[in-house]
């Protein structure tokens, strides 16, 4: 069903925003309504200008049980609406004994993995796995997560920043840095938070710096079966990775250009190998040339990188963005798929 609201604007800067308290409603043949339960993705204000002759499409995604519904006019404002995916994340098994899932540290297979954990919320919150640079420590999530950090856990959620290696399996960095055994450590959090934390497990996704961005491009392949998203900072990925299932999570990839972000490899071109490959799979991919330098996402990247994976759950369908990027991202982000 398809409501439209014509408003004729001059050009400008505008915020729109979905007032406390408001409600999805469904108009009936007979023109009554029924209240349609419903939970806003994202933030309810938005940002758009309105520029001569041109038009900005703003959309606002809910989860539903009911069916796509629009809402626009001179000014676009997309409602979509999205009925729950069938066969969703499938959930690492782990018998083991959990560690205590608290902001702190914890040791998962003789490794220990800082964690920063939110207060419960009424609502399911994120949990972020983190992967820091060759030489940097697990803290550097706070500073290279930006905003993003803080939302984590203002939503009851969790971030996961790993230390050191197992040193298990193939070589997914080419530094030495990180291994493929070390998403273990990864399946076990999850497996655990599943146990004792308020955790959307449609919203587990991965992030990473340098070598961290590269095993975190890794893991979009390697932990297909429960990721929902990525958001690698100067990543990508050096070797080629086999996909773990059908799934194929989100990527939006963040680099500077091809002459500036270069450590022996040029991150350019890792991302590319990354979301090129995300995309012949048929995932949603967007990438954004900062054109600065090494891991340098400037905050509005990283918080539109963060928008991006909130608004990309796992198996998420329809396409979150169909008239295109939202227009509070940034000009150098591009979509690459669909």
């Amino acid at each position: 069903m398809e409501t439209v609201l014509s408003a004729d604007l001059p050009a400008g800067a505008y915020t729109a925003e979905l007032a406390p308290g408001w409600r999805l409603m469904l108009v009936q043949p007979d023109d009554s309504r029924v209240e349609v339960a419903a939970t806003l993705r994202g933030s309810p204000v938005q940002s758009f200008t309105v520029q001569n002759e041109a038009t900005t499409t703003l959309v606002y995604v809910f989860e539903s049980d009911g069916g796509p519904v629009g809402f626009g006019g001179s000014v676009q404002i997309g409602f979509v609406v999205e009925e729950p995916v069938a066969g969703g994340p499938v959930l690492p098994d782990y018998d083991g004994a959990c560690p205590v899932l608290a902001t702190g540290t914890v040791s998962v297979l003789g490794q220990n993995v800082q964690l920063w954990v939110g207060a419960e919320q009424p609502e399911p919150g994120p949990l972020v796995f983190y992967w820091h640079g060759t030489g940097s420590t697990s803290s550097e999530a706070q500073l290279m997560l930006g905003d993003a950090f803080t939302d984590v856990l203002s939503r009851g959620g969790m971030v996961a920043s790993f230390t050191t290696s197992t040193g298990t399996g193939a070589n997914t960095s080419g530094t030495g840095t990180w291994f493929e055994g070390d998403f273990e450590m990864a399946d076990i959090l999850l497996a655990c938070a599943a146990q004792q934390l308020n955790i959307d497990t449609r919203r587990v996704y991965t992030a990473g710096c340098s070598s961290g961005g590269l095993q975190a491009g890794a893991m979009t392949y390697d932990r297909s079966s429960y990721l929902a998203g990525a958001m690698p900072n100067s990543g990508g990925l050096v070797f080629p990775r086999t996909p773990q299932d059908s799934h194929v999570p989100s990527v939006i990839t963040a680099h500077g250009s091809a002459a500036s972000d270069v450590v022996i490899i040029s991150f350019a071109a890792t991302s590319a190998t990354l979301y090129n490959g995300i995309a012949a799979r048929g995932g949603y991919v967007t990438n954004c040339d900062h054109g600065g330098g090494h891991c340098g996402s400037p905050a509005e990247l990283k918080l539109a990188q963060w928008q991006y994976l909130l608004d990309h759950p796992f198996g998420v369908s329809p396409d979150p963005y169909p008239m295109g990027l939202p227009a509070s991202f940034p000009s150098y982000c591009t979509t690459i798929a669909p």
